[in-house]
Protein backbone atom coordinates (compact mmCIF):
# COMPACT_ATOMS: atom_id res chain seq x y z
CA UNK A 1 0.00 0.00 0.00
CA UNK A 2 3.02 3.04 0.34
CA UNK A 3 3.75 1.87 -3.05
CA UNK A 4 0.50 3.42 -3.81
CA UNK A 5 0.57 6.44 -1.96
CA UNK A 6 4.70 7.31 -3.04
CA UNK A 7 4.32 6.74 -6.84
CA UNK A 8 0.02 6.21 -7.94
CA UNK A 9 -1.43 9.10 -6.20
CA UNK A 10 0.90 12.02 -7.06
CA UNK A 11 0.84 10.11 -10.79
CA UNK A 12 -3.17 10.35 -10.55
CA UNK A 13 -2.89 14.08 -8.60
CA UNK A 14 -1.84 15.46 -11.96
CA UNK A 15 -4.65 14.22 -13.95
CA UNK A 16 -6.81 15.90 -11.26
CA UNK A 17 -4.84 19.29 -11.84
CA UNK A 18 -5.34 19.43 -15.24
CA UNK A 19 -9.20 19.13 -14.75
CA UNK A 20 -9.21 21.32 -12.53
CA UNK A 21 -6.92 24.41 -14.19
CA UNK A 22 -9.38 23.71 -17.51
CA UNK A 23 -12.53 23.49 -15.41
CA UNK A 24 -10.96 27.16 -14.02
CA UNK A 25 -10.52 28.11 -17.15
CA UNK A 26 -7.24 28.54 -16.63
CA UNK A 27 -6.02 26.64 -20.17
CA UNK A 28 -7.91 27.86 -23.36
CA UNK A 29 -9.18 24.94 -26.60
CA UNK A 30 -5.61 26.35 -28.26
CA UNK A 31 -3.70 26.08 -25.07
CA UNK A 32 -4.55 22.40 -24.14
CA UNK A 33 -4.77 21.55 -28.11
CA UNK A 34 -0.69 22.90 -27.93
CA UNK A 35 0.09 20.70 -25.06
CA UNK A 36 -1.29 17.80 -26.42
CA UNK A 37 0.78 18.57 -29.63
CA UNK A 38 3.69 18.37 -27.37
CA UNK A 39 3.17 15.61 -25.59
CA UNK A 40 2.20 13.23 -28.22
CA UNK A 41 4.61 14.41 -31.10
CA UNK A 42 8.01 15.27 -28.40
CA UNK A 43 7.82 14.42 -25.20
CA UNK A 44 6.14 11.06 -25.83
CA UNK A 45 8.55 9.69 -28.37
CA UNK A 46 11.67 10.97 -26.55
CA UNK A 47 10.97 9.16 -23.97
CA UNK A 48 9.88 5.82 -25.62
CA UNK A 49 13.37 6.25 -28.22
CA UNK A 50 15.31 6.78 -24.95
CA UNK A 51 14.06 4.13 -22.64
CA UNK A 52 14.04 1.47 -25.48
CA UNK A 53 17.17 2.44 -27.05
CA UNK A 54 18.74 2.01 -23.02
CA UNK A 55 16.41 -1.01 -22.34
CA UNK A 56 17.95 -4.81 -21.94
CA UNK A 57 18.37 -6.43 -25.72
CA UNK A 58 14.98 -7.89 -26.65
CA UNK A 59 14.04 -11.46 -25.82
CA UNK A 60 12.32 -14.37 -26.61
CA UNK A 61 9.59 -12.76 -24.24
CA UNK A 62 8.21 -10.76 -27.14
CA UNK A 63 6.13 -13.56 -28.72
CA UNK A 64 4.62 -14.57 -25.04
CA UNK A 65 3.79 -10.86 -24.66
CA UNK A 66 1.66 -10.46 -27.76
CA UNK A 67 0.32 -14.41 -27.03
CA UNK A 68 -0.59 -13.10 -23.11
CA UNK A 69 -2.05 -9.77 -24.28
CA UNK A 70 -3.85 -10.18 -27.53
CA UNK A 71 -5.21 -13.61 -27.33
CA UNK A 72 -7.56 -12.42 -24.36
CA UNK A 73 -7.90 -9.33 -26.10
CA UNK A 74 -9.16 -10.19 -29.35
CA UNK A 75 -11.35 -13.18 -27.82
CA UNK A 76 -13.00 -10.57 -25.99
CA UNK A 77 -13.32 -7.90 -28.47
CA UNK A 78 -15.65 -10.28 -30.49
CA UNK A 79 -17.98 -11.45 -27.33
CA UNK A 80 -18.86 -7.63 -26.94
CA UNK A 81 -19.49 -7.16 -30.97
CA UNK A 82 -21.80 -10.20 -30.53
CA UNK A 83 -23.43 -9.07 -27.17
CA UNK A 84 -23.94 -5.73 -28.45
CA UNK A 85 -24.94 -7.12 -31.73
CA UNK A 86 -27.25 -9.64 -30.56
CA UNK A 87 -28.60 -7.90 -27.26
CA UNK A 88 -28.10 -4.36 -27.73
CA UNK A 89 -29.28 -4.12 -31.17
CA UNK A 90 -26.84 -2.24 -32.64
CA UNK A 91 -25.58 -2.35 -36.02
CA UNK A 92 -21.78 -3.42 -36.55
CA UNK A 93 -20.13 -0.28 -36.68
CA UNK A 94 -21.54 1.34 -33.39
CA UNK A 95 -20.44 -2.37 -31.64
CA UNK A 96 -17.46 -2.26 -33.11
CA UNK A 97 -16.18 1.27 -31.52
CA UNK A 98 -17.78 -0.32 -28.04
CA UNK A 99 -16.07 -3.85 -28.03
CA UNK A 100 -12.93 -1.52 -28.83
CA UNK A 101 -13.76 0.44 -26.02
CA UNK A 102 -13.75 -2.56 -24.05
CA UNK A 103 -9.79 -3.29 -25.04
CA UNK A 104 -8.27 -0.60 -26.24
CA UNK A 105 -5.83 0.90 -23.23
CA UNK A 106 -4.63 4.51 -22.81
CA UNK A 107 -0.73 3.22 -22.91
CA UNK A 108 0.22 6.00 -24.39
CA UNK A 109 -0.75 9.31 -21.81
CA UNK A 110 -1.12 7.12 -19.33
CA UNK A 111 0.38 3.60 -19.43
CA UNK A 112 4.17 4.10 -20.51
CA UNK A 113 4.72 7.15 -17.70
CA UNK A 114 3.43 4.56 -15.17
CA UNK A 115 5.19 1.51 -15.95
CA UNK A 116 8.19 3.40 -16.63
CA UNK A 117 7.79 5.34 -13.10
CA UNK A 118 7.19 2.00 -11.77
CA UNK A 119 9.58 -0.24 -13.35
CA UNK A 120 12.52 1.76 -14.77
CA UNK A 121 13.94 0.50 -18.18
CA UNK A 122 13.15 -2.99 -18.34
CA UNK A 123 9.34 -1.69 -18.42
CA UNK A 124 9.89 -0.25 -21.84
CA UNK A 125 10.07 -2.81 -24.44
CA UNK A 126 6.83 -4.97 -23.13
CA UNK A 127 5.34 -1.29 -22.91
CA UNK A 128 6.77 -0.34 -26.88
CA UNK A 129 5.48 -3.87 -27.99
CA UNK A 130 1.87 -3.54 -26.57
CA UNK A 131 1.66 0.24 -27.84
CA UNK A 132 2.39 -0.73 -31.57
CA UNK A 133 0.55 -4.02 -31.19
CA UNK A 134 -2.87 -1.98 -30.03
CA UNK A 135 -2.18 0.86 -33.16
CA UNK A 136 -1.99 -2.15 -35.60
CA UNK A 137 -4.07 -4.85 -34.41
CA UNK A 138 -6.80 -3.56 -32.40
CA UNK A 139 -7.49 -0.18 -34.09
CA UNK A 140 -7.06 -1.43 -37.34
CA UNK A 141 -9.73 -4.44 -36.44
CA UNK A 142 -12.22 -2.00 -35.63
CA UNK A 143 -11.70 0.23 -38.46
CA UNK A 144 -11.87 -2.83 -40.67
CA UNK A 145 -15.00 -3.60 -39.38
CA UNK A 146 -16.74 -0.14 -39.59
CA UNK A 147 -15.58 0.53 -42.72
CA UNK A 148 -17.29 -2.54 -44.35
CA UNK A 149 -20.25 -1.67 -42.53
CA UNK A 150 -20.79 1.91 -43.30
CA UNK A 151 -20.13 0.42 -46.78
CA UNK A 152 -17.98 3.28 -47.55
CA UNK A 153 -16.89 1.26 -51.01
CA UNK A 154 -13.28 1.73 -49.82
CA UNK A 155 -11.41 -1.33 -51.19
CA UNK A 156 -9.31 -3.53 -49.10
CA UNK A 157 -6.09 -2.36 -50.56
CA UNK A 158 -6.92 1.36 -49.70
CA UNK A 159 -8.07 0.37 -46.31
CA UNK A 160 -5.04 -1.39 -45.64
CA UNK A 161 -2.90 1.89 -46.81
CA UNK A 162 -5.02 4.13 -45.01
CA UNK A 163 -4.40 1.61 -41.58
CA UNK A 164 -0.53 1.06 -42.72
CA UNK A 165 -0.25 5.46 -43.07
CA UNK A 166 -1.96 5.84 -39.51
CA UNK A 167 0.40 3.78 -38.19
CA UNK A 168 3.60 5.33 -39.62
CA UNK A 169 2.36 8.72 -38.95
CA UNK A 170 2.18 7.76 -35.15
CA UNK A 171 5.46 9.31 -33.92
CA UNK A 172 4.51 7.01 -30.67
CA UNK A 173 4.93 3.89 -32.40
CA UNK A 174 7.62 5.67 -34.93
CA UNK A 175 9.83 6.29 -31.62
CA UNK A 176 9.66 2.30 -30.54
CA UNK A 177 10.84 0.92 -33.89
CA UNK A 178 13.65 3.33 -33.57
CA UNK A 179 14.50 2.90 -29.99
CA UNK A 180 14.27 -1.11 -30.81
CA UNK A 181 16.21 -0.68 -33.91
CA UNK A 182 19.25 1.47 -32.46
CA UNK A 183 19.25 -1.20 -29.21
CA UNK A 184 19.24 -4.17 -31.50
CA UNK A 185 22.14 -3.10 -33.63
CA UNK A 186 24.13 -1.33 -30.76
CA UNK A 187 24.21 2.15 -32.53
CA UNK A 188 26.06 4.11 -30.11
CA UNK A 189 24.73 7.61 -29.57
CA UNK A 190 26.66 11.24 -28.80
CA UNK A 191 26.28 12.16 -25.65
CA UNK A 192 24.51 15.81 -26.35
CA UNK A 193 22.06 13.46 -27.91
CA UNK A 194 20.91 11.34 -25.30
CA UNK A 195 20.92 14.48 -23.00
CA UNK A 196 18.33 16.38 -25.44
CA UNK A 197 16.02 13.51 -25.57
CA UNK A 198 16.61 13.25 -22.11
CA UNK A 199 15.49 15.91 -21.11
CA UNK A 200 12.33 15.65 -23.12
CA UNK A 201 11.80 12.54 -22.17
CA UNK A 202 11.88 13.80 -18.60
CA UNK A 203 9.04 16.51 -19.65
CA UNK A 204 6.34 13.63 -21.00
CA UNK A 205 5.37 12.11 -17.28
CA UNK A 206 4.32 15.31 -15.91
CA UNK A 207 2.87 17.56 -19.54
CA UNK A 208 1.14 13.83 -20.32
CA UNK A 209 -1.22 13.49 -17.24
CA UNK A 210 -1.49 17.15 -16.93
CA UNK A 211 -2.84 17.05 -20.58
CA UNK A 212 -4.90 14.39 -20.23
CA UNK A 213 -7.39 15.86 -17.06
CA UNK A 214 -7.32 19.40 -19.04
CA UNK A 215 -8.59 17.12 -22.62
CA UNK A 216 -11.43 15.18 -20.40
CA UNK A 217 -12.58 18.39 -18.85
CA UNK A 218 -12.97 19.72 -22.05
CA UNK A 219 -15.39 16.49 -23.92
CA UNK A 220 -19.06 16.66 -23.86
CA UNK A 221 -21.19 13.78 -21.76
CA UNK A 222 -24.00 12.41 -22.03
CA UNK A 223 -26.90 10.10 -20.38
CA UNK A 224 -26.12 6.33 -20.92
CA UNK A 225 -25.63 4.75 -17.45
CA UNK A 226 -25.67 1.19 -18.23
CA UNK A 227 -23.29 1.30 -21.38
CA UNK A 228 -21.03 3.50 -19.50
CA UNK A 229 -20.90 0.91 -16.25
CA UNK A 230 -21.03 -1.89 -18.92
CA UNK A 231 -17.52 -0.58 -21.00
CA UNK A 232 -15.94 0.57 -17.53
CA UNK A 233 -16.86 -2.99 -16.33
CA UNK A 234 -15.10 -4.15 -19.47
CA UNK A 235 -12.18 -2.19 -19.32
CA UNK A 236 -10.83 -2.15 -15.47
CA UNK A 237 -11.87 -5.03 -14.46
CA UNK A 238 -12.43 -7.69 -17.24
CA UNK A 239 -9.92 -7.11 -19.69
CA UNK A 240 -6.81 -7.18 -17.13
CA UNK A 241 -8.78 -10.00 -15.20
CA UNK A 242 -8.54 -12.23 -18.48
CA UNK A 243 -5.01 -10.76 -19.72
CA UNK A 244 -3.88 -11.70 -15.86
CA UNK A 245 -4.89 -14.96 -15.89
CA UNK A 246 -2.92 -15.46 -18.99
CA UNK A 247 0.29 -14.16 -18.21
CA UNK A 248 0.36 -15.94 -14.85
CA UNK A 249 -0.74 -19.27 -15.37
CA UNK A 250 -0.54 -20.12 -19.39
CA UNK A 251 2.40 -18.06 -20.59
CA UNK A 252 5.96 -17.99 -18.78
CA UNK A 253 6.90 -14.15 -18.86
CA UNK A 254 9.55 -12.44 -16.90
CA UNK A 255 7.82 -11.11 -13.92
CA UNK A 256 8.03 -7.20 -15.10
CA UNK A 257 6.74 -7.99 -18.28
CA UNK A 258 3.89 -10.23 -16.39
CA UNK A 259 3.49 -6.57 -14.21
CA UNK A 260 3.62 -4.47 -17.26
CA UNK A 261 0.71 -6.65 -19.70
CA UNK A 262 -1.87 -6.53 -16.79
CA UNK A 263 -1.00 -2.94 -15.95
CA UNK A 264 -1.77 -1.78 -19.38
CA UNK A 265 -5.14 -4.00 -19.61
CA UNK A 266 -6.41 -2.06 -16.55
CA UNK A 267 -5.76 1.57 -17.87
CA UNK A 268 -8.88 3.45 -18.76
CA UNK A 269 -10.07 3.94 -22.05
CA UNK A 270 -7.82 5.46 -24.57
CA UNK A 271 -8.43 8.95 -26.28
CA UNK A 272 -8.19 7.29 -30.04
CA UNK A 273 -11.68 5.66 -29.19
CA UNK A 274 -13.01 8.88 -29.03
CA UNK A 275 -11.14 9.95 -32.05
CA UNK A 276 -12.65 6.91 -34.23
CA UNK A 277 -16.10 7.49 -32.88
CA UNK A 278 -15.97 11.24 -34.04
CA UNK A 279 -14.42 10.54 -36.99
CA UNK A 280 -17.47 8.10 -38.07
CA UNK A 281 -20.18 9.60 -36.14
CA UNK A 282 -20.88 6.26 -34.16
CA UNK A 283 -21.87 7.05 -30.83
CA UNK A 284 -18.90 9.81 -29.59
CA UNK A 285 -20.77 11.21 -27.01
CA UNK A 286 -21.32 8.14 -25.05
CA UNK A 287 -17.23 6.62 -25.91
CA UNK A 288 -16.62 9.98 -24.22
CA UNK A 289 -18.46 9.65 -21.26
CA UNK A 290 -17.03 6.22 -20.78
CA UNK A 291 -13.53 7.35 -21.44
CA UNK A 292 -14.22 10.25 -18.34
CA UNK A 293 -15.54 7.84 -15.97
CA UNK A 294 -13.46 4.87 -16.94
CA UNK A 295 -10.13 7.68 -16.23
CA UNK A 296 -11.78 8.54 -12.81
CA UNK A 297 -12.63 4.97 -11.58
CA UNK A 298 -9.20 3.60 -12.71
CA UNK A 299 -7.46 5.71 -10.29
CA UNK A 300 -9.38 3.33 -7.76
CA UNK A 301 -8.83 0.43 -9.30
CA UNK A 302 -5.31 0.68 -10.67
CA UNK A 303 -4.04 1.64 -7.07
CA UNK A 304 -5.62 -1.25 -6.16
CA UNK A 305 -3.79 -3.25 -8.25
CA UNK A 306 -0.50 -1.31 -7.96
CA UNK A 307 -0.59 -2.38 -4.22
CA UNK A 308 -0.65 -5.59 -5.03
CA UNK A 309 1.64 -5.78 -8.42
CA UNK A 310 4.28 -3.75 -6.55
CA UNK A 311 6.99 -4.37 -6.49
CA UNK A 312 7.45 -7.49 -8.56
Amino acid sequence: MQAVFNLALPFFALIFTGYLAARARMLGTSTVGGLNTFVFYFALPALLLIETYQAPAVTGAVGGLLAGYYIPGIVLFFVVLLIARRFMQLRTADAAIQALGGVFSNVGFIGLPLVILLFGTEAALPAVVIVMGDTIVMLGLATALIEADLGTQRSRLALCGQITGGVARNPIVMAGVIGISLNLLAVPVAEPVLRYGGLLADAAGPCALFALGATLAGRPMSEGAGETAWLCALKLLIHPALVAGMVIWVVDLPPVWAAVAILQAALPIAANVYVLAQRYQRRPEQISTAIFLSTAIGVLTLSALISWIYPV
